[in-house]
């Protein structure tokens, strides 16, 4: 199966680009949009099917895509507006394309990735838009890093009951919007945006080695783990036999004052074949 990777569109910070369609676009069979397409994931959902209408789509919402919202009601809309369609909007839940299996989750993070969570989330309160303009609890409620911590932790435990299920010759794909993986560029940044890491990435790598049965079947590892967030490009195995891929555009091109997207080894034609 051949899959088509890519996240961080960013459509609200983009002018110029579009997805590449007719003799442009690349031979594929499933394309993943690893979540931050557009804010109002319902819009997305929209934009995909214009463009991508004769073949399945997995998308999973980023953080973005709730803002200005009610994350939840945000969600609601977006699997209306894919409903019956070959959109799959996926929040901690599965679909089979063939003999390959698809969990999607935002995932968040458990801001443990320098070892302070609790001073990581203080951080990211303070400084990241996404504890300031997401709401939840029919918009009664800011949406706050503790409670991205809760979905973090039920995104995991979901991940982890889907890589216990037996699934034979069969291959498992997880997509999520945060990154699985401590991997970050090398790329010189202030020491200050350093400390928004664990904002951006947990150390799942545990998930990416077999574990025992303990009653609930054994942990295999996923196949392939795609993510977004990071505006980076990765791609390696990790663990035993997982393939971790990151393919983020990022902002931009946003003419004439910038010409070109954020990550510069974004691949807009990027497939994977598993």
């Amino acid at each position: 199966m051949h899959l088509w990777v890519l996240s961080d569109i960013h459509l609200e910070l983009t002018r110029g680009w579009d997805l590449p369609a007719g003799d442009a676009r690349p031979n594929f069979d499933v394309l993943i949009v690893a979540g931050d397409l557009i804010p109002r994931a319902e819009r997305g959902v929209r934009w995909l099917l214009e463009r991508v209408p004769d073949r399945p789509v997995i998308y999973v919402m980023g953080n973005h895509e709730p803002y200005g919202q009610d994350i939840d009601i945000d969600l609601e809309k977006a699997k209306k507006a894919a409903a019956g369609t070959n959109v799959h909007v996926l929040e901690r839940e599965t679909i089979r394309v063939g003999d390959v299996t698809f969990a999607g989750a935002t995932l968040w993070t458990d801001f443990a990735v320098n070892g302070d969570a609790h001073g990581a989330m203080i951080t990211a309160g303070e400084r990241m838009n996404d504890f300031k303009k997401i709401r939840f609890s029919n918009y009664e409620q800011r949406f706050l890093p503790h409670h991205a911590l809760t979905r973090h932790f039920k995104s995991v435990a979901f991940l982890k009951a889907e890589m216990r299920q037996p699934r034979g010759q069969d291959r498992l794909v997880i997509v999520t919007h945060h990154a699985p993986v401590r991997h970050h560029s090398e790329t010189p940044r202030p020491e200050n945006d350093r400390a928004l890491d664990p904002a951006y990435r947990s150390d799942l790598t545990r998930l990416m080695v077999s574990g025992p049965d303990e009653g609930c079947g054994a942990l295999l590892p996923a196949d392939l783990w795609v993510f977004g967030h990071t505006h980076e490009s990765f791609d390696a195995v990790v663990g035993e036999r997982t393939r971790v891929v990151s393919n983020c555009k990022g902002y931009g091109p946003w003419p004439p004052r910038e010409r070109t997207w954020d990550n510069p080894d974004f691949n807009e034609k990027l497939v994977i074949e598993i």
